[in-house]
């Protein structure tokens, strides 16, 4: 179905408008404005027709009105893709009732069962406005309400000239069956349009307590002990004068703390970011050792304390064409993990190897590795469970997930070889030209 959609274009004009920047109830109203509008031009176009085969009274005139409808639906597409949703809204939902009017007043009468669709279109702004816009919302319905009320009790029937298909009973009877199946489909459409989104919105709002709750554990647990860390020194500090040896302990000790905090804050304001779609990327040609040697800088205290030797095996300079900051991200994410799960005094390999398109930089440690779930959980780029190091560090389990996004982002991919007990090998391949 979403293949044939794409096919005759329906899913472009469902999605007019829509963008990262909506909330996902906006959008939903945005995509049932289109729908509603989608219908009304789709219907006029068959009334159009079968007015004419059947030799409506006023034909040409209802015609004239027809084309006219459907040129203010076409210019609501237009006004939504233009992001000016709320006059898009307001001009649909008075738009709708025009041809209505028109044939029951100068062609139909209440023959047909035309009016009918007046109780359809009560309902509308029910789904298109919002709790706020309660005036417009209550304007269209007794609107809408009063016109059927009149024509139900107060209407006459059409006069049809003798000789056309509507002089006949049946074919008037057929119009009226074809009124109330129609607006019983509308219905059914848009209510499970609505229904749809709805659950979306459903979804969203349990991934969102998900993620909220996410947060508070990661800033409850994984920053109350560098930051704890952090306070004990300080008041030791604060209140003793240290010797040499000492201070020099006691500001490594809160250098790992700041940097491990600051690593923490990272991911998790990056991860955030992506979630509400807020990551700006800005692809540039950068120098990757350059890159690599800062990240690994910035690393080089926790790397020396569990004697962790480096062993990096690129060119200088290395050209590669993606978004600086978050490649920084990602290294020192990754670097951060080898060192984590390194034993102490293994090896961090860091290596390069550069194809026609793309490079691909690896980074291979000898530590616990990961099972084949914790991989299979990385493609699919899902969160698992914290995992210690082999001395007990703790991470947030973020940091993965966001190297996975983040190289989404820019075109790059994200290969993860590993095995438990055996080590890991990560190799991003990343453009070497846009």
């Amino acid at each position: 179905m979403k293949l044939v959609f794409q096919k005759i274009g329906l899913r472009y004009l469902l999605n007019l408008g829509v963008n990262h920047q909506l909330d996902l109830q906006t959008s939903v109203r945005v995509q049932l404005a289109n729908l509603i509008a989608i219908l009304g031009i789709l219907s006029n176009i068959q009334y159009s027709i079968l007015f004419v085969i059947a030799g409506a009274p006023n034909v040409w005139i209802m015609n004239c009105i027809h084309l006219s409808v459907i040129t203010i639906f076409s210019y609501i597409l237009y006004l939504n893709f233009k992001e000016q949703y709320s006059l898009a809204r307001i001009l649909l939902i008075f738009t709708i009732s025009i041809p209505l009017v028109f044939v029951s007043f100068i062609s139909f009468g209440n023959s047909g069962g035309f009016y009918y669709y007046f109780l359809v279109f009560a309902l509308a702004p029910f789904v298109l406005f919002s709790y706020e816009d309660k005036f417009w919302i209550l304007l269209v319905f007794l609107t809408n309400n009063l016109f059927y009320i009149w024509f139900e009790f107060f209407g006459t029937p059409g006069k049809f000239q003798e000789g056309t298909l509507l002089y006949d009973p049946k074919i008037q009877e057929l119009f009226r069956v074809n009124s109330v199946v129609s607006c019983l489909f509308f219905v059914a459409l848009i209510m499970f349009y609505f229904l749809r989104n709805t659950n979306r919105i459903q979804q969203e709002m349990i991934r969102t307590n998900q993620h909220k709750d996410r947060i508070f554990s990661i800033l409850a647990h994984d920053l109350k002990g560098p930051i704890g860390t952090m306070n004990s020194y300080l008041g030791f500090l604060n209140e003793t004068l240290p010797d040499r040896e000492e201070l020099l302990v006691a500001l490594r000790e809160l250098k790992k703390s700041t940097n491990q905090s600051y690593l923490v804050l990272e991911n998790l304001l990056d991860w955030v970011r992506n979630e509400s779609k807020k990551i700006p990327t800005h692809l540039e040609y950068i120098n990757l050792y350059t890159v690599t040697q800062n990240a690994k800088d910035i690393l080089e205290l926790q790397a020396t304390d569990k004697g962790i030797q480096w062993q990096i095996q690129l060119s200088d300079p290395l050209m590669v064409y993606c978004d600086e900051r978050m490649i920084s991200t990602v290294l020192r994410n990754l670097f951060s993990n080898a060192i984590k799960f390194s034993h102490p005094k293994g090896t961090v390999t860091i290596t390069s190897v550069t194809g026609p398109k793309y490079l691909d930089l690896s980074i291979v440690d000898m530590g616990i590795g990961m099972s084949k779930e914790q991989i299979r959980q990385i493609g699919e780029g899902k969160p698992f469970p914290t995992a210690f190091g082999t001395q007990g560090e703790k991470g947030t389990g973020l940091g993965l997930l966001v190297c996975t996004e983040m190289l989404r982002n820019q075109g790059c991919t994200m290969n993860v070889t590993s095995s438990t007990n055996h080590g890991t090998k990560i190799t991003i391949r990343i453009p070497n030209s846009p």
